[in-house]
C-alpha cells in the first residue's frame, strides 16, 4: 500500500498537493482549512475559495457537497484531466455526494487557458449532472469555471437546471 509523503489530516492542501492526495483520499474532508465552516451565498464567494485552481496546469473538475445551509461538507476532487478536457461522469460525482449527505452540489473546475468561457462539453455535462441531481434529490446549485483572474457561473447566467426541486 502507498503512502502519501503529507501528514494527515494536514492543516489545509494546495491544488498540487491535492493531486498527490487524489489516488488514495477521492474526497476529502471539510475540516481542511480554508474551506471548514465557510457557508456559500454566491459564486464570488465560490471563485475566492477555489480561485488557486487557476494555478493548475490541467483541467481539475471539483464538486463542492454542501449541508441543507449551503455550508460544505466535504471537497471532492471528481477529475484531474488533460490540457483542454477532464473526464467527468455523473455516477463518480454523485456516489460521493450520496455518502456524505449532501443536500446541494456546486462544481467547479478550471481552465488552463485562462479563459472562463464554458465550451459545449461544459453546457453538456453541467445539464446532464443537473438532471441526475434531480433525479436523486440533490440540488445542483452551480458550476464555476475559473480562468485567470475571472470566473464564470452556470446559476449567475440562469444556466442551472435541477438546482429547484423538492
Amino acid at each position: 500500500m502507498a503512502t502519501s509523503s503529507l501528514s494527515y489530516p494536514p492543516k489545509e492542501f494546495t491544488f498540487k498537493e491535492v493531486q498527490l492526495v487524489v489516488r488514495e483520499t477521492p474526497s476529502l474532508p471539510a475540516k481542511l482549512k480554508p474551506f471548514v465552516g465557510v457557508k456559500f451565498s454566491s459564486s464570488g464567494q465560490v471563485f475566492k475559495v477555489l480561485n488557486d485552481l487557476k494555478s493548475m496546469d490541467v483541467e481539475t473538475f471539483l464538486c463542492l457537497h454542501l449541508d441543507s445551509k449551503n455550508t460544505i461538507k466535504a471537497l471532492q476532487v471528481v477529475s484531474i484531466g488533460s490540457l483542454g478536457s477532464s473526464l467527468v461522469h455523473p455516477r463518480e460525482v454523485f456516489r460521493s455526494a450520496i455518502l456524505n449527505g449532501a443536500a446541494g452540489v456546486i462544481f467547479a473546475h478550471n481552465h488552463p487557458s485562462g479563459d472562463p468561457a464554458p465550451s459545449k462539453e461544459d453546457m453538456d455535462i453541467t445539464r446532464r449532472l443537473c438532471e441526475v441531481g434531480k433525479l436523486i434529490g440533490i440540488k445542483c446549485l452551480d458550476h464555476i469555471i475559473i480562468g485567470q483572474g475571472r470566473y464564470f457561473s452556470f446559476a449567475d447566467q440562469g444556466l442551472m437546471s435541477g438546482g429547484e426541486h423538492d
